[in-house]
């Protein structure tokens, strides 16, 4: 099966606490700090939620308009959309920040160990926590599809370290916008990315450059999304947080990057697996389900989120259930970490909700469609016929944050494609470009020779569900009768109407009694003068269905005046429209 390959983002912002107010982002405040935003001791107790930190490296605030972004072709997702949902292969790139001293004393080195873990590797040591993050996401699929995964060492974002001139962890808040404080990490991510090959633009993250790096990592590796984890060193910092008292957080929703410190403060680097879950929480779409810190805080009840855009229902705070969840944040994420517990609300807006219970998620269940054109016979009775199959992606629900996505996503293509004429045997469909692998593709096929008159052309395809569709083709010369009227039951021939009113005609093409789909092209035709009225094709059953509005009574005739097998004997009997 071929996979999506594309991703793009939308409203840019990233906050304290976990999520971002009005803007869709996330962060962790440090366990433990008050709300003046001193670090407190470094326990793991229940997190006190101070007021948000508007994080805006865009100078865009709550209310800004969403920028207009690049719509790509078809179904699957774009070079902007670096996740949807948590389905199919999602490629993890990994970048440690380490300060050079270059334009600010350096405090932290990776090189160094950590007491608690004598003897061992702290890279190794954090990248065994984020591959039990990863495992633990990857446990949450109905299907067990979802695989999100490091990149192998030697492959395109394997994880890597990346010098920077700052000590991120000693950044200090820097007041911007409108007077709200801007989290400086752009001022070290700029350098990475720029040191990896994707440097900003000449004055702000528009797009981010992440965005950029996570789609070459996703097409390098075969993936559907990506998404960036930058970690930043904190060892021997005295509280673990950064400068504004922030741990870890994510840039928005659905990515394209989240920020996570070493030891996470009072959190400690045991549950940097749990942290970094919570994170990804939010690049598959859900919000947190804490109370709100302050006024306007995005983790209520009566708030939208996620592709298929699902109610907050498990929020504390205008909720309607109280379960256990990794978005519940502090104590209640560590618990439901360690008991693999997601709610309903965070299992819908991650896009695993399996609403027909058949183990595949709703937005990969999906069926393809299939559409047949004008079909020709040879002198040998061979048919041959052309058409499309196309995906037919979940509708994207209402996020109540921001417009994320302007079309409907799929990271599935049609495939498995087969055919077979009455009770024979299957054979593939052929691919008009050579290959199968798009969202919509062409196809052609051409029967064995056939004995003349009725058969039955049996269709199958899938992307995340079979479908089997079956039409008529008839093989030799085959006459078709036209019918016209201005009834659906094609047993009206006349009708009167008003001055400059609309009378609704209707056309059948059957042959030997069956409907002939897709039938054209057939012309309606005025009889007084020979003119050409409409040109029509009839639809699978065999009917066309439109309005004529004639400027004084008038009769007209269906006619077929196309080539191949079908042949119109004679035109339709005719009907009377009566201007009166």
């Amino acid at each position: 099966m071929t996979r999506g390959r594309r991703h793009r983002v939308g409203t840019l912002a990233a906050c304290v606490v976990l999520a971002c107010a009005a803007l869709g982002a996330s962060a962790w405040l440090p366990a433990g700090a008050s709300a003046a935003g001193s670090s407190g001791p470094r326990t793991a107790g229940p997190v006190q939620p101070a007021p948000p930190v508007l994080v805006d490296l865009m100078g865009r605030g709550a209310g800004a308009a969403t920028p207009q972004l690049p719509i790509g072709l078809g179904a699957l997702p774009g070079a902007r959309e670096t996740a949807a949902f948590a389905a199919g292969r999602v490629a993890v790139g990994v970048v440690f920040l380490q300060s050079d001293g270059s334009l600010m004393p350096s405090s932290e080195s990776w090189s160094r160990g950590d007491p608690a873990y004598p003897g061992q590797s702290r890279r190794q040591l954090v990248l065994a926590k984020i591959r039990s993050a990863l495992d633990w996401w990857n446990a949450q699929s109905p299907d067990g599809s979802l695989d999100v995964f490091m990149p192998a060492a030697g492959s395109y974002g394997a994880p890597q370290t990346v010098k920077v001139g700052y000590e991120p962890i000693r950044m200090d808040v820097k007041y911007g916008w409108k007077g709200h404080p801007v989290l400086s990490d752009a001022a070290w991510r700029w350098q990475a990315m720029s040191k990896l090959g994707f440097g900003p633009g000449a004055k702000n993250d528009k797009p981010y450059p992440e965005t950029r790096f996570a789609d070459r990592i996703r097409a390098r590796n075969d993936a559907d999304w990506a998404f960036v984890v930058y970690v930043v060193d904190s060892l021997n910092d005295k509280d673990g947080m950064f400068r504004n008292q922030v741990v870890a957080y994510t840039a928005d929703l659905f990515g394209p990057y989240s920020m996570l410190t070493y030891d996470n403060d009072g959190y400690h680097f045991d549950n940097f697996d749990a942290v970094l879950a919570h994170e990804m929480g939010h690049v598959f779409g859900a919000l947190d389900e804490y109370a709100p810190p302050s006024a306007g805080y995005p983790s209520t009840g009566d708030l939208t989120s996620g592709y298929l855009g699902v109610r907050n229902r498990n929020a504390v705070s205008g909720g309607t259930t109280d379960l256990p969840c990794i978005m519940r944040g502090s104590n209640d994420t560590l618990n439901a970490f360690a008991t693999g517990q997601l709610c309903l609300s965070t299992i819908g807006q991650t896009g695993l909700r399996d609403t027909d219970g058949d183990s595949r998620p709703d937005v990969v269940d999906t069926r393809p469609a299939f559409t047949t054109g004008l079909e020709s016979t040879d002198a040998g009775g061979a048919v041959s016929l052309r058409g499309a199959v196309a995906e037919r992606p979940r509708k994207r629900g209402v996020i109540s944050t921001g417009v994320y996505f302007r079309r409907d996503l799929s990271i599935e293509v049609p495939h498995d494609l087969r055919y077979r004429v009455d009770g024979g045997a299957w054979q593939a469909l052929a691919p008009t470009d050579g290959a199968f692998g798009e969202p919509s593709e062409g196809w052609t096929l051409t029967t064995e020779p056939l004995t003349p008159g009725y058969h039955a052309l049996y269709l199958e395809g899938t992307t995340g569900e079979m479908v089997d569709r079956t039409r008529s083709l008839w093989a030799g010369p085959t006459p078709v009768s036209l019918e016209l009227a201005t009834n659906a039951a094609f047993t009206k021939k006349a009708v009167t109407v008003a001055p400059g009113a609309a009378a609704r005609v209707y056309v059948r093409s059957t042959s030997g009694g069956l409907p002939v789909a897709r039938l054209a092209p057939l012309q309606l035709v005025r009889l007084s003068d020979g003119k050409v009225m409409a040109t029509v094709t009839t639809g699978e059953n065999g009917v066309w269905t439109g309005t004529l509005t004639p400027a004084r009574s008038r009769t007209y005739e269906a006619r077929f005046a196309g080539a191949g097998q079908f042949e119109a004997a004679v035109p339709s009997d005719p009907v009377t429209i009566t201007v009166r």
